[in-house]
């Protein structure tokens, strides 16, 4: 089963009253650890889990005509696969792994081989992930696009150290991950990852650069260090002179511009961007993905989480998640051809 299946048969029982497990996404994190990503990630499930209402039908008529926003387009669907079969490169058991032109030659940055994440529900099996191998390289600027319950949580959960896989393996710079321990994974993500929440996850009642020295504390920078790292990434953004200012008192897109600086500031291998923009109106989401550009750029790796389509297109380099398999991965400009 996949976990769109499970996630729309779970939304069936809760609306005609019978019991079930009222999930949002699967991929939930491991113990909570005084690591800050791995806390923020718990406050955002825990506030989405706290959002969902059990939901009264009205009529079958009524219920047939609401969108279903697990639903693919299977046509789209079909183009994507085919032109994954197309290319040229293939990997462990047939699935292509697509090496982007200038990176031909290179070791990649995060190697992902036959990644499988699988939940037991009672007497189902979900798959989360099902197969998924990838590779990402230093300076890319890749989306993860999927519908809800496509499994592309899950795997920003495993690429972000938050999580292991079931089976599989997944290297950062060389080094496995697939079974480390809690504390291990604490440790790669504060030297390794920076991460960019939709909800921003500032704390409301610390000034902006206390906020940005977070994940320097946690590292053990010296504290003078914290400061001038902090305020360097403030300047990045244009939030320099703000610097004193409470989250309250910013608006959504300076608040993003923060988190954005937050994740810089301890000079990581890669950034991860869950969904940076969904919380914002388009004029502001524009500018938060040019900043995104600007920082890929200047020689960062960013993976972007979304199910937009259209935010997507503004990576380098496209992955599309569907049922947990890899139906399409390879530039944005032929992905845009093909949807």
């Amino acid at each position: 089963m996949s976990l769109k299946d499970f996630k729309k048969i779970n939304k069936t029982d809760i609306a005609n009253g019978t019991d079930a497990l009222e999930i949002e996404d699967l991929s939930v994190t491991r113990d909570i650890c005084t690591d800050i990503s791995k806390k923020d990630i718990s406050d955002k499930t825990a506030s989405d889990n706290a959002s969902i209402k059990p939901v009264q039908v009205q009529n079958e008529a009524e219920e047939d005509d609401e969108p279903d926003e697990y639903a693919e387009n299977h046509d789209e669907i079909a183009k994507l696969k085919a032109a994954q079969e197309a290319a040229s490169a293939s990997g462990p058991n047939g699935q292509v792994v697509y090496i982007p032109k200038e990176h031909i030659g290179e070791l990649p940055l995060l190697e992902l081989h036959d990644i499988y994440k699988i939940y037991k529900m009672g007497s189902e099996e979900v798959h989360a992930n099902d197969g998924i191998s990838i590779n990402i390289y230093k300076g890319e600027f890749v989306a993860i696009v999927g519908k809800s319950g496509s499994g592309k949580s899950t795997l920003m959960n495993i690429i972000g150290a938050l999580d292991v896989p079931t089976s599989g393996r997944y290297l950062i710079s060389g080094q496995d991950t697939s079974s480390m321990k809690d504390d291990e994974l604490a440790a790669i993500r504060n030297k390794k990852i920076g991460f960019i929440f939709q909800q921003y996850n500032l704390l409301p009642k610390d000034n902006l650069l206390d906020n940005v020295c977070l994940p320097l504390l946690y590292a053990g920078v010296p504290k003078h260090e914290q400061k001038e790292r902090a305020m360097r990434q403030l300047e990045r953004v244009g939030l320099s002179d703000k610097w004193m200012q409470k989250p309250a008192q910013l608006s959504g897109g300076q608040q993003q511009r923060v988190s954005i600086a937050r994740a810089l500031a301890g000079d990581p291998e890669l950034i991860i961007a869950d969904e940076p923009t969904g919380a914002l109106d388009s004029k502001t989401s524009r500018q938060v993905l040019g900043f995104l550009k600007d920082i890929n750029q200047d020689g960062n790796t960013v993976v972007m989480i979304t199910h937009d389509n259209s935010i997507a297109l503004e990576a380098k380099r496209i992955v599309r998640i569907s049922d947990g398999k890899v139906v399409y991965d390879g530039t944005a400009e032929d992905y845009a051809k093909l949807i």
